[in-house]
């Protein structure tokens, strides 16, 4: 039969309003990233959650960091880990962006303490007197607002050119103690060491926005889990001093939580 002019207006209507409504298949971009990085340093590679792959060394990289938490949840095909403990922005510039390309989907990063040599505070807190603690501490934050801005930068310049179609997620260092005293470090001191996070994460925060990265601020999500508190997720000053001040499996659940309320 010969369509009607009236039939054959409607069947326009119809076709077009379906081609509104059905735009295909899901982009990949709904589901997983097919492809997803983990960089940064000790807090990235799960220093102090125990379990560590024996083949990275030094770089004490395990499968209960939040990157190898998060890429086995959510199914990842392409997951790529060179985060290493003890890196610098230098570092990371140097041999971990190689684990980037253009097909990279997702890259996440804690990266910064070590720049201003933050280790140093958590010994002179630790073992030094209050004035030691308050000058390491000060001189840290000095470099926090003069030398890493600049650091920051020329590594998130490098992440947004090897993978220029990843969506780049900043996690902050969360607060090592908070309300709960300790015997070791004092009182005073540990409120200067989590002071002088607060400045590193503010600093962190500011450069990771201006290269219109994502920021995830940790020190929330930490709340009531300081070192010396009944749930501890941060590992107290122990035998095992590598490990000191850093997150337990708890620490790393909690960074895999806070990723995935925003992911």
């Amino acid at each position: 039969m010969r369509p009607t002019l009236r039939a054959a207006r409607l069947a326009a209507v119809l076709a077009v309003t379906s081609s509104l409504l059905w735009s295909g298949p899901p982009s990949a971009a709904a589901g997983p990233p097919a492809s997803y990085a983990a960089l940064g340093d000790s807090f990235s590679s799960g220093l102090g959650a125990g379990g560590y792959d024996l083949s990275s060394g030094l770089c004490f990289r395990s499968p209960r960091a939040y990157g190898p938490l998060w890429a086995a949840a959510h199914g990842v095909r392409d997951f790529r880990f060179p985060a290493c403990a003890g890196a610098t922005t230098r570092d990371v510039t140097r041999k971990q962006l190689s684990a980037l390309d253009a097909g990279t989907r997702l890259v996440t990063l804690t990266l910064g303490g070590n720049d201003v040599d933050y280790s140093r505070v958590m010994l002179a807190c630790s073992i030094g007197t209050d004035g030691a603690c308050a000058g390491e501490a000060r001189r840290a934050e000095q470099a926090m607002d003069h030398e890493l801005p600049a650091r920051l930068d020329a590594v998130y310049h490098a992440i947004g050119q090897r993978a220029p179609h990843a969506r780049v997620v900043v996690l902050g260092y969360p607060y090592l103690f908070g309300p709960a005293p300790c015997a070791i470090p004092s009182p005073p001191n540990a409120r200067r060491m989590d002071a002088a996070l607060d400045h590193l994460d503010a600093v962190i925060a500011d450069r990771a926005r201006a290269a219109g990265f994502t920021y995830l601020d940790a020190r929330r999500t930490f709340a009531g889990h300081g070192a010396c508190t009944g749930a501890p997720w941060i590992n107290p000053a122990g035998p095992a001093f590598w490990e000191s001040y850093h997150p337990n499996g708890g620490g790393y659940r909690g960074y895999f939580g806070l990723l995935g309320r925003h992911l």
